[in-house]
């Protein structure tokens, strides 16, 4: 096996494939047929032998040179054209692996069998699956993994168990974890020097719950190059990393050549992504020497990486065969040439001179890739025949390139833009890839992306861009481009206005941006498109080409529409991770900070919190105690008052008890019947407590009343005997609240004794006198014994400070008892909502309504009004108690306002203050997780304590 130097081309790579987009054919320049000298013609005459045989040598020999010089570059082109083939069959064969796997995962009799927890019985399911499905299922190694991980089946369908031993999947697998993972997915790895395809998908049940995941492998070796060589009319080589490769080469009793090693100087090229193109010799059986044309390059996986080598291998030997033929024609050429020398000289040299010529420009032509270039030759002999037979190949290398690079671009274009979108989050390098995939796949002059930035007024930013050099054929220039780009800043900002895209066919000839475009070097076909995010313009792409180029086609259009798209999704998402990450770096930043600010404090606060709780303690009780000094002289003048009334009650008490005791024998003795004594008592019982609590009448009230109650009696004696003196009855009766419908009742009583009304209502007079007096002394007792009890409740410190579920309004009415005395001359007006309990401190929090009522009394100087209102209000969507003492004094200077709550301040005179209270009042409401405010005016003055209403176990919690 020999091998000449390699021959190195850009690669065109499996999974992702570079093609350039093909140029517009250039016509080139006519080549003037060779002209006969003189002194030819002359030497055809003179000596004809001569004459026929320079012409026919000259002639066969640059035919023959320019068509084996084209055959050899077509069958390296061959070569190229089958490999890029080969590779797309490879493509198609993983695909269809990968579309097995799928169909194979989402079959109901799979997943049944899988929700079968018995072993024997999930097997003998999975083998009845299996004889269903083997008859579709390429050669390949099935493995069944269930949901966590562990290998059910694996069985060889399709091949011998040796081919497949490389091929097996491993529990702990990465292909295994991204089935359990949901990912259907299709992989290239290299296993022992051989290129094994991997395909993945997961079995879920219509429940979407996941079953298993199952995994279908096969190698790249000879039996699969096997398959390859069907669709193409080449040998294949396949293998792994090493050189050694797999050949379909067989001999003449079918059997396969041995495998074929490529040296390191094609396989080092090759395995870095270049097409390698050379000759090899392959020494077959019974000696005979193969002659084949190869073509090598990579098999990569999904990162770029070399996994494997494919190479193609077109047989030589049509082309020595021609190259012998061609020889052996020119040698029978030469002889009939001498032989009808004479008379064909000048006949040959004119037919064989204007073809050969056009032979040679289309062979130029074709060389410079000028596909569209035709040789015509008129005529019935082999250079017509060979004419024709070229203009053939030429047509259908034309037609197969522009398919091929029609669907390899879209491809590209497509598979680029994908990546660009999944594979990097960074925004610069999501513009360049974007840049880079647009200038790859299209024939470009310049390619540039500018961004949007700006919140509410947005420009445009030159992202990313690449243009073509003028002195550089085929570089891309990065530097240079962002410059050019500047020209069509115009062109962008009126795309990213209108959202919509601009084409146009000439850019030089346009009359808004024909000087743009001239500046930056791109005056032939235009596009800038808008990259088009929902409710808003993310960028702007824009491709435009040299003056002499081809218009964007509607294909190309296309293309260009959906790399905007594909675009604008990598760019959006590079914007939120920018802002993501800028947000987060931002927040550990301050939090860094804040935290060592925090720690640095805590101890600090730790022991002021312990000595202001201290010194808060120590305040409250100074401040309580001196408060329960003021209140000691109005508490006893508020004790002297009830105990004068219960004095004065209990003098005239013992008299109207004889009083009552003989009135009740005087009526017992006088009574007509013991009936009617009976009646009378229990009217005495009944409305002797009614009308003792009712208040005593005016004598306006009274008179008017007597007047009324006169007719009554008059009336009802009407159908008895009369009643001695009704006006002095009535009178008495109206002294004592009676109403008209009692003295009716009273008449009913006296039944035949009337005649002892006067005595009953003596009697009644000294009933009411009794009750009366029991109530005002029961209410003076009431009244000393509310009077201790505040005085008690104000003087307690509660030690234990545990917050209770209390009443505010007992609070409140506690306070007012104890400053009674110094309330006398006040109007206090209570204005109480219904509050529920509210969870406080119960003694402390009646120290803050001290406070806030003794500041009002002392504003008000001993007269005015303070009103007292309590209410439930919503506040940050929970409920708060509000309490405000309001009155209507002077109010606080207007400079004093902010200073009230500050401790030792005070706007009373030296001596009558201390300038605690407030303080003291606000630090409790905070105790209470409450708020304490004040609004001030002159005449009116609030105070208001807002306390969360919280219950006893949500304090607790």
């Amino acid at each position: 096996m020999s091998e000449t130097e390699p021959e190195a081309r850009p690669s065109k790579r499996f999974l992702r494939i570079a093609v350039a987009a093909p140029k517009n054919p250039k016509l080139a320049k006519p080549v003037p047929p060779p002209k006969l000298r003189l002194k030819l013609r002359s030497k055809l005459v003179v000596a004809m032998v001569f004459a026929a045989l320079v012409p026919v040598v000259i002639v066969a020999s640059l035919a023959t040179g320019v068509i084996l010089s084209s055959l050899e570059g077509g069958l390296r082109d061959d070569a190229d054209r089958q490999l890029t083939v080969g590779l797309n069959l490879v493509l198609r064969s993983v695909e269809r692996l990968s579309d097995e796997t799928v169909q194979l995962a989402e079959s109901t009799e799979l997943i049944a069998a899988l929700e079968n927890p018995e072993g024997d019985v999930q097997l003998s399911a999975i083998e009845k699956w299996l004889a269903h499905e083997a008859v579709h299922i390429p050669s390949a190694r099935l493995q069944l993994f269930d949901a966590n991980g562990k290998r059910l089946f694996d069985r060889v369908i399709g091949g011998a168990v040796h081919r497949f031993r490389d091929a097996e999947v491993m529990p702990e697998d990465s292909i295994v974890t991204l089935g359990q993972s949901w990912t259907r997915t299709v992989a290239l790895v290299a296993v022992n020097d051989r290129t094994i395809v991997r395909a993945v998908s997961p079995i879920v049940d219509g429940g979407l719950a996941l079953k298993g995941v199952i995994v279908l492998s096969t190698p790249l070796d000879g039996d699969f190059a096997d398959g390859i060589k069907g669709a193409l009319s080449a040998d294949v080589l396949i293998g792994g990393t090493s050189g050694l490769l797999q050949v379909t080469f067989r001999s003449r009793l079918g059997r396969r050549s041995e495998p074929v090693t490529i040296a390191a100087s094609a396989r080092t090229p090759a395995l870095g992504g270049q097409r390698v193109v050379r000759d090899l010799d392959i020494e077959e059986e019974g000696g005979v020497v193969g002659q084949y044309k190869i073509a090598v390059t990579a098999l990569e996986d999904s990162d770029n990486r070399p996994v494997g080598l494919i190479g193609v291998a077109v047989d030589r030997a049509p082309l020595a065969a021609t190259k012998r033929l061609a020889i052996r024609s020119l040698v029978l050429g030469g002889s009939i040439a001498i032989a009808f020398a004479l008379i064909l000289a000048l006949i040959w040299s004119r037919r064989l001179g204007a073809p050969i010529a056009r032979l040679h420009r289309g062979a130029i032509a074709v060389s410079r890739g000028d596909l569209e270039h035709r040789i015509d030759i008129p005529g019935g002999d082999e250079l017509t025949d060979l004419a024709t037979a070229f203009n053939q190949m030429t047509s259908t290398l034309k037609d197969n390139q522009a398919r091929l690079a029609a669907r390899m671009r879209e491809i590209v274009a497509l598979h680029d833009a994908g990546r660009a979108v999944s594979s990097v989050i960074d925004l610069d390098s999501v513009s360049r890839k974007i840049v880079d995939a647009v200038a790859r796949t299209f024939d470009i002059q310049l390619a540039a992306l500018w961004l949007v930035e700006g919140g509410d007024r947005p420009q445009l930013r030159a992202s990313a861009a690449r243009a073509r050099r003028a002195d550089v054929s085929s570089a891309l220039a990065t530097d240079e481009a962002l410059a050019a780009a500047d020209a069509l800043r115009s062109l962008a900002e009126e795309v990213q206005r209108t959202r919509q895209p601009i084409r146009l066919e000439r850019a030089a000839a346009d009359a808004t941006y024909s000087e743009s475009a001239k500046r930056a070097g791109a005056p032939g076909p235009l596009v800038a498109l808008p990259l088009d995010r929902k409710a808003r313009v993310v960028g702007v792409l824009a491709v435009g080409r040299a003056e002499d180029a081809r218009e964007f086609s509607e294909a190309d259009f296309n293309l260009l529409t959906t790399f905007a798209d594909q675009a604008g999704a990598a760019v959006e998402n590079a914007l939120l991770y920018q802002e993501v990450r800028e947000a987060s770096e931002e927040l550990e930043k301050k939090v860094r900070l804040r935290t060592a600010e925090l720690t640095a404090i805590n101890t600090e606060l730790g022991k002021a919190l312990a000595n202001l709780r201290e010194t808060q303690a120590q305040l409250i009780l100074s401040e309580r105690m001196a408060g329960l000094g003021l209140l000691v002289a109005g508490v006893a003048h508020e004790i002297n008052s009830p105990t004068a009334a219960i004095r004065g009650s209990i003098d005239g008490l013992g008299a109207a008890l004889m009083r009552v005791g003989r009135h009740g024998a005087e009526l017992a003795t006088r009574a007509s019947v013991p009936a009617a004594g009976q009646a009378i008592t229990d009217f005495l019982e009944k409305f002797a407590p009614q009308l003792a609590e009712r208040p005593l009448p005016t004598g306006l009230t009274a008179r008017k009343a007597a007047r009324d109650l006169v007719t009554a009696l008059e009336a009802g004696t009407r159908t008895g005997a009369p009643l001695a003196d009704p006006h002095g009855l009535a009178a008495e009766l109206a002294d004592l609240g009676v109403t008209v419908a009692e003295v009716h009742q009273l008449i009913e009583a006296l039944g035949p004794d009337r005649a002892q009304a006067r005595a009953v209502i003596a009697a009644l007079t000294d009933h009411v006198y009794l009750h009366r007096t029991s109530s005002t002394i029961r209410h003076a007792i009431g009244q000393i014994q509310r009077i201790v009890g505040a005085l008690k409740s104000y003087s307690h410190l509660d030690q234990q400070a545990t917050r209770v579920e209390a009443d505010v309004h007992e609070g409140l009415e506690t306070t007012l008892a104890l400053l009674h005395h110094a309330l006398r001359d006040i109007v206090v007006e209570r204005r109480y909502g219904n509050l529920p309990r509210v969870a406080v401190y119960v003694d402390e929090l009646n120290q803050v309504w001290t406070n806030l009522i003794q500041n009002a009394q002392q504003a008000l100087a001993g007269k005015g009004a303070i009103a007292i209102e309590t209410a439930v209000e919503i506040r940050d969507n929970s409920p708060w108690a509000v309490v405000r003492v309001i009155d209507d004094g002077p109010g606080v200077p207007t400079d004093a306002l902010p200073q009230i709550f500050e401790p030792f301040f005070t706007t009373k005179p030296k001596g009558e203050g201390t300038g605690l209270g407030l303080g003291i009042a606000r630090q409790i409401v905070d105790k209470h997780q409450g708020v304490l405010r004040c609004e001030s005016e002159p005449g009116r003055t609030v105070f208001e304590v807002w306390l969360p209403i919280l219950a006893a176990s949500e304090v607790a919690s």
